[in-house]
C-alpha cells in the first residue's frame, strides 16, 4: 500500500501538465499581487486588452530558428526532443530558471508496455464514457479519439528513449496501487470513478519509481536528450509578445532575456505554446469560471500566470468560454476561515474528513452522494457553496460502521485512523462534541436547517436507502454514537483547464473558427479537450494528452505521419 506521503505526486498526475518550474509550487489563500489586477475602465478583465507592440527599437537580438517552444515545462519538452530528433533549429524559451518539474506519470492507451501486460482499453469504451463525463457537447470527441489513437505510439516512442538511458516504463495498473479511498475494487465504491487506469510510471533500471522512494527526474531525462539532440533552451525567458505579419500568420515570439532585454524569435514553421494555465491570475479564472475565484487553497506554480492564453488573445485568438480547475476537495480549513499553519499533514487534509460521511454547507443543507468520487460533481458543487467550503460530520463509531475494505488506513490524503482524528482536534482542524446540539452551534449553522438534514439522513441511514441522493447503502450509517466531528474543508487546486481554442492538428483557433497559420498550443495552455469538468474516469488524462498533443503538434508542424482521428 501506498502512503499518503508516497502518493502525493497524484495530484500532478491528473493536474497540472504544462510548465511548471523547479521552484516548488506555493499552497497560498490568494494569488500573487501581481496577480490580482483591477479590471479595465471599460468593465472588461484587463488581460483583454492587447499591451502596445514591441518597437524595433527595443528589440537588441533576432534569432533565426524552425521552430520556437514557450515553456520547457512536462509538455514542451516531448516536443523539443521530437523536433530536435528530427533535424530542427528549436528554441525554447522558458519563464523560470530551468526545466519543468517532474510529476507522477505519463498515461496512453494499448502502448507495448501496456498490451504485453493484457492491459488493453477498448477505443468505443472510452470514448463514449469520457464524453459523457465531460458534460457531452462541452467537450471535444475527436480529441478523445485523437488521443487514444496516438497515445500509444507517443508511449513506444519515449519508451525507447528512456530505455536507452537506462530507465523504463512500469503501467499503473501492472502494481499494486491504490489512487483512492473510494477507488476502483473497494466496497461502496462510485460506479462513476475510474474506468480507465492508464497512468504509466517512470522508474529506475531495477523498477524503483516515486512510491518507493526512488523518483526518476524524467523531464530532467527530457531536457537533456533534447540538447543532446541540438535543441537549445533559453531560461528566465519569458515570451511576452507573439509576432503575426500581413497574411495573418504567426511568424515568431518576443521574449526577454537574463537581462531583462527583448530578443525575437523568427519561426520560420511555427510557434507553440505550452505555456502552462492561468492559475496564477486570479482575474482570469474568475472571467472564465467564477466559482474557481472562491478556491481557499492554491497549490499551484506561481509561474502559470496564463501568458500563452493572453498572447494568442492579443493577436486574435479565441479562448475557451469556461474552465475547470484540478481540485482536490477535503483540504483542511480553520474555524475562522483561515488556513492551518502548524499542522504537519503532506496536503494539510484531516483523517476520515475525506471518507463518503455526512457533508453540509455552511448552512448545515446536505450537498450530494458522499461517494462520489473526488472529481466528479462533487466538486463543482463544493465550490457552489457561498464560500467554496463545506463540513464533513462522523461520530466515534465511524471505524465498526463503515464496510471492511471500504477506505484506506491510508490514502492520497489523509491517515483514515482514530489517532489520525485525535491528533486533527488537537491541531484545531477537527472539531469534537458532546451532542449535535453543540456541533450545530459550534459550526454556525442555521439551526432549523442542520437539524432537519441530520434527522433525514438518519431516517434514510436506518431505511437502508438514500431516497435524496442515492449514495451506496454500504456507506449509508447513522450518526448516533457520541462524540461527535465535524471539520470544516475546501477544495484545492493545484492547476485550470481552459485555454486557446485549437483543432485537431492542434493549431490555435480564431474568433471565427480557423486556424491561425503557424501557431500551435497544447497542454494546458490549449483549450477544447475537457468541457468544464475535469473527468475523473481517467487518471494521468493531463500529462497523458498534453504530452501527446505537444508531440502532435511538431509532427504537423514538421509534416510527420500521425493518426488522424475519424469522428
Amino acid at each position: 500500500m501506498v502512503g499518503a506521503g508516497a502518493a502525493l505526486g497524484l495530484a500532478g498526475c491528473s493536474g497540472s501538465s504544462d510548465a511548471e518550474t523547479k521552484t516548488p509550487a506555493e499552497e497560498v489563500a490568494s494569488a500573487p499581487d501581481s496577480a490580482a489586477k483591477a479590471p479595465a475602465a471599460s468593465g472588461q478583465p484587463s488581460f483583454l486588452t492587447p499591451p502596445d507592440p514591441i518597437p524595433d527599437s527595443d528589440i537588441v537580438e533576432t534569432v533565426e530558428c524552425d521552430i520556437v517552444i514557450c515553456g520547457a515545462g512536462i509538455c514542451g519538452l516531448p516536443a523539443a526532443m521530437l523536433a530536435a530528433e528530427n533535424g530542427a533549429n528549436v528554441h525554447v524559451v522558458e519563464k523560470g530558471s530551468t526545466y519543468g518539474l517532474f510529476r507522477l506519470c505519463t498515461a496512453g492507451f494499448n502502448s507495448d508496455v501496456q498490451t504485453k501486460l493484457g492491459l488493453t482499453t477498448d477505443r468505443k469504451e472510452f470514448i463514449t464514457s469520457t464524453w459523457a463525463i465531460t458534460n457531452g457537447v462541452q467537450g471535444r470527441m475527436s480529441s478523445y479519439g485523437l488521443w487514444f489513437d496516438n497515445s500509444g505510439p507517443y508511449v513506444n516512442w519515449l519508451e525507447g528513449i528512456f530505455n536507452e538511458k537506462g530507465y523504463q516504463l512500469i503501467p499503473a495498473a501492472s502494481l499494486d496501487y491504490k489512487i483512492t479511498n473510494d477507488g476502483v475494487d473497494m466496497p461502496g465504491a462510485s460506479p462513476l470513478w475510474q474506468a480507465f487506469a492508464q497512468m504509466i510510471f517512470f522508474a529506475q533500471e531495477d523498477g524503483g519509481f516515486f512510491a518507493t522512494g526512488d523518483p526518476v527526474d524524467w523531464t530532467g531525462v527530457m531536457e537533456a536528450y533534447a540538447t543532446e539532440k541540438g535543441a537549445t533552451f533559453h531560461y528566465n525567458a519569458p515570451a511576452v509578445q507573439l509576432l503575426r505579419d500581413d497574411s495573418g500568420r504567426c511568424t515568431g515570439v518576443i521574449a526577454k532575456n537574463e537581462s531583462d532585454e527583448y530578443v525575437r524569435y523568427n519561426a520560420s514553421k511555427g510557434v507553440l505554446l505550452t505555456t502552462g494555465d492561468m492559475a496564477a491570475d486570479r482575474e482570469m479564472m474568475a472571467h472564465y469560471n467564477v466559482s474557481l475565484s472562491k478556491i481557499v487553497r492554491y497549490n499551484i506554480n506561481t509561474n502559470d500566470t496564463g501568458d500563452g492564453q493572453k498572447m494568442g488573445i492579443w493577436i486574435g485568438a479565441d479562448m475557451d468560454e469556461f474552465a475547470c480547475g484540478d481540485l482536490w476537495p477535503f483540504a483542511a480549513v480553520m474555524m475562522d476561515g483561515t488556513l492551518p499553519t502548524t499542522f504537519d499533514g503532506t496536503h494539510f487534509y484531516a483523517g476520515v474528513a475525506n471518507l463518503p460521511v455526512l457533508m453540509v454547507d455552511g448552512a448545515g443543507r446536505r450537498l450530494m452522494a458522499e461517494n462520489l468520487p473526488f472529481q466528479s460533481p462533487s466538486i463543482p458543487k463544493l465550490t457552489c457553496t457561498p464560500d467554496g467550503c463545506a463540513w464533513s460530520i462522523w461520530d466515534s463509531a465511524w471505524k465498526e460502521k463503515f464496510p471492511e475494505g471500504g477506505y484506506m488506513v491510508e490514502d492520497y490524503t489523509a491517515s483514515n485512523t482514530q489517532e489520525e482524528v485525535d491528533k486533527n482536534v488537537e491541531n484545531g482542524i477537527t472539531f469534537k462534541f458532546d451532542t449535535i446540539e453543540e456541533l450545530c452551534e459550534h459550526c454556525g449553522f442555521d439551526k432549523d436547517i442542520f437539524i432537519a438534514t441530520f434527522t433525514r439522513y438518519n431516517e434514510l441511514c436506518e431505511a437502508g436507502e438514500d431516497l435524496d441522493f442515492y449514495k451506496d447503502p454500504l456507506w449509508m450509517n447513522p450518526i448516533d454514537t457520541p462524540p461527535f466531528y465535524a471539520s470544516k474543508h475546501c477544495s484545492s487546486m493545484t492547476s485550470t483547464r481552459g485555454g486557446l481554442k485549437n483543432d485537431e492538428r492542434c493549431r490555435v483557433l480564431d474568433k471565427e473558427g480557423r486556424p491561425i497559420p503557424g501557431l500551435y498550443a497544447a497542454g494546458n495552455t490549449a483549450g477544447s479537450f475537457y468541457g468544464n469538468v475535469y473527468p475523473p474516469n481517467v487518471m494521468g488524462s493531463g500529462i497523458g494528452h498534453g504530452q501527446c498533443f505537444a508531440w502532435l503538434a511538431v509532427k504537423d508542424i514538421l509534416g510527420l505521419d500521425y493518426i488522424h482521428a475519424n469522428i
